[in-house]
């Protein structure tokens, strides 16, 4: 049975087939953020064309999806990227299977699909739990049990959405801001400290970062401009509080991986920030990370060092451990 694998994003999607070593094709996702004029009925029908239209007869496809996703049905809660503030389920498993029946159709959300290539290449023995997070244009965390090879989910299938929790924000140039997320609420965690967030921030503080606050914050904060630091700082605050919280409940995650555009990104000072910021004591039950604490537990990964399509053609092994 021939391999192919595809990871789909708000933005591109890449596909391989003919296994690892096979050359990767990207092609412009069929999204709201790519084609916002086009309804949410299209855009999957477009997605779901595209997908089949790639897969090889008779083939085993392993698909890494930027989506809020029930692992053990297929289903698609929603994904602001692709589809907006649409959250009517999408069972696209079936919709798949239904177009290309010959297919044997395998959907994974694409930080399950990253976790599961950083915990491969980066747990140690001994380590207990793993966590992978992106901060992209959306955000999401997944938590894997190494000791039980498990990843587990709720009763719907999900786990780890943080990017649609309400954003902890201490920042007065905030309060009030009610900035939107793509998924159309306001004050989320990716309303402030995605991509797409961080753009919003800098507007709420009327910076002129020209067309592109992507290519304008690395270069002001490698400037030292205190403006670029101050942006930095205020999308930053609500992952520091997240990951605070997250240790406060699970002592056992001995090892969390952090990639997505915006960490890879930024890259230093993205990571130097993050460090400052959970090295703040904050209270007696939160006295402030040391840096050796930290260094032992965070991973910031480079650009290629975590790759959703290679995860995704390692999930198999932990499919059977995708439990409620």
């Amino acid at each position: 049975m021939a391999g192919f694998v595809a990871d789909v994003g708000g933005t591109w999607v890449r596909l391989r087939g003919g296994g690892v070593g096979a050359a990767v094709e990207r092609l412009r996702s069929p999204s709201r953020l790519n084609h916002p004029g086009r309804s949410v009925a299209r855009l999957r029908e477009d997605m779901v064309e595209l997908l089949c239209r790639a897969a090889p007869p008779g083939a085993r496809a392993a698909i890494s999806f930027g989506a809020a996703i029930d692992h053990l049905t297929g289903t698609v809660y929603g994904s602001a990227p692709l589809w907006g503030s649409e959250t009517t389920p999408y069972d696209m498993g079936a919709a798949l299977r239904a177009h290309r029946p010959d297919v044997t159709w395998q959907l994974v959300n694409d930080v399950t699909a990253a976790l599961v290539d950083f915990a491969a290449t980066h747990a140690r023995p001994g380590v207990r739990r793993v966590g992978y997070l992106t901060v992209s244009s959306g955000i999401a965390l997944r938590v894997a049990d190494m000791e039980r090879m498990r990843i587990p989910v709720d009763e719907r299938g999900l786990q780890g959405e943080i990017g649609h929790l309400p954003a902890m924000t201490t920042g007065p140039e905030l309060q009030g801001a009610g900035l939107l997320c793509e998924c159309g609420a306001p004050d989320h965690l990716a309303s402030i400290s995605s991509g797409p967030g961080i753009a919003r921030v800098a507007r709420q503080l009327g910076l002129d970062t020209g067309p592109a606050v992507s290519e304008w914050l690395p270069e002001a904060l490698a400037a030292d401009d205190p403006l670029a630091r101050r942006l930095l700082e205020l999308c930053v605050e609500p992952v520091a509080h997240m990951l605070r919280t997250l240790w406060c409940l699970d002592p056992h995650l001995d090892l969390l991986g952090l990639g997505g555009g915006v960490v890879e990104g930024l890259g230093a000072h993205y990571a130097d920030e993050l460090r400052r910021q959970l090295g703040l004591a904050t209270s007696y039950a939160d006295r402030g990370r040391d840096p050796a604490w930290l260094a032992d537990r965070l991973v910031f990964c480079a650009p290629g060092t975590v790759d959703p399509l290679r995860g995704a053609e390692r999930v198999d092994r932990w499919l059977p451990g995708i439990v409620p």
